[in-house]
This record gives structure tokens, C-alpha cells and sequence, in this order.
């Protein structure tokens, strides 16, 4: 049976840590993919979001869960496995910050997900549906994903299309990819942290990439 979830996602990554070959922040990584969700009339209805967890949290998450003859592991345990994720990251905003001019924007919970493992590596994909659409021709958008501690470093795949603007609304739009530009010594510091130490909520925001959006 799939290791039990743990209280919150950061004991996992705190018990996992003695295996991780690095002592400094970040301690564990995610391969991100978005996709912007537009409706017919324009507006940003959601944020689709898929995460591609390390070898070493993927491997620690599984362990002691054995997959069948065709290399599937139990669907059902998966499934339980991302709804005690998603439930705790749901105090944390899903670790998802959409904004509208320079205000956060309200989303319903989380029920929309989907998971699986990928060449020994997990993966998790999830809908965020705002409480309201948002206008990118009148308001200035912007989202960026991010664990607000840094002990997860959450960036866009290098490899693909990780970005998307999806719907019909989303023909005359597009992006731009803002890469996080942390001050040096906020750096120094990261790096010094040990596993069991935490520079609080702030850090990881300095360290997230942000995606703004401009529709014509």
C-alpha cells in the first residue's frame, strides 16, 4: 500500500530530506506546466496546472507500493494520494497566485484532478476555477505558482509547450515569462538553510516565476 500522506506536504519533504543529496533550499522539485483558460467572450475562467514531481519525492511518495505486471500502479491509491495532496495544499492556495491588477483573485476549491506516475516520476494535474472571470483586456493579469517557503522549487519544464493560453477567447492574447530575479544575498541565505530550518512564508516568492498576460 502507497505510503501514507503525510499531515502537510512539507513533513513529507522534511522526512524525505536525509535522502536528498543537498542540505541548502530548495530541497525538492517540480516540473511545472499551465495552461491559462479562456472562455468564448475573453475572459480567464481558470488556470489549469500540472506538476512533475523529483525522482527523490516520487520514489519516497511510492515506496512500498509494488506496480502491476504492465508497470500501472493502483489507480485508487493515486487517486487518494492527490486528494489528501490537494486537501492540504488548499491552505497554502494550492501554491497557485492568480492576480488582477495587483489583487488576488478568489477560486473555488479544487475538484478537478488527475493523477498518475510517469517513468518512475509522479505526476498531478488539477483545474483552479476562479470565483469570477477575470478581463485581460481591462485589467492587468498575472499568475505565478510557487511554494511561498522555497523548500519546493516550482519552474516551468524546459522541454514542450509548458505554457498554454487555451479557448476560443484566448486567440488574441499572449504571454510573457518573467524569471525570478532574487537579490543575492536572499540567494546566500536559501542556500545556507538546512533542511529543518525555514526562512518563513516570504522567500519563495522571490525565487517563482511570473506569467503575465496582454490580450489586444
Amino acid at each position: 500500500m502507497i505510503k501514507r500522506f503525510f499531515a502537510t506536504l512539507f513533513v513529507a519533504f522534511f522526512l524525505m530530506g536525509n535522502s536528498l543529496p543537498s542540505q541548502a533550499h530548495p530541497h525538492s522539485w517540480i516540473d511545472l506546466e499551465t495552461a491559462l483558460l479562456f472562455d468564448e467572450k475573453g475572459q480567464v475562467t481558470g488556470l489549469w496546472v500540472g506538476w512533475l514531481f523529483d525522482d527523490y519525492y516520487s520514489a519516497f511518495t511510492l515506496e512500498g507500493m509494488t506496480p502491476n505486471a504492465q508497470g500501472a500502479y493502483d489507480q485508487q491509491a493515486l487517486n487518494q494520494l492527490a486528494e489528501q495532496n490537494l486537501k492540504n495544499l488548499s491552505e497554502y492556495s494550492y501554491f497557485t497566485f492568480i492576480q488582477a491588477d495587483g489583487q488576488k483573485a478568489d477560486v473555488h476549491p479544487v475538484t478537478d484532478y488527475k493523477t498518475f506516475v510517469e517513468n518512475n516520476r509522479l505526476w498531478m494535474e488539477f483545474t483552479i476555477t476562479l470565483k469570477e472571470p477575470l478581463h485581460p483586456k481591462t485589467q492587468k493579469l498575472e499568475y505565478a505558482v510557487y511554494d511561498p517557503t522555497y523548500y519546493v522549487e516550482i519552474l516551468h519544464a524546459v522541454e514542450g509547450d509548458p505554457i498554454q493560453l487555451i479557448g476560443e477567447g484566448a486567440a488574441s492574447c499572449g504571454y510573457q515569462l518573467k524569471k525570478p530575479e532574487p537579490p543575492q544575498e536572499l540567494s546566500l541565505m536559501a542556500a545556507g538553510l538546512d533542511k529543518d530550518e525555514s526562512a518563513g512564508d516570504g522567500i519563495g516568492v522571490h525565487f517563482a516565476e511570473r506569467i503575465e498576460i496582454s490580450c489586444q
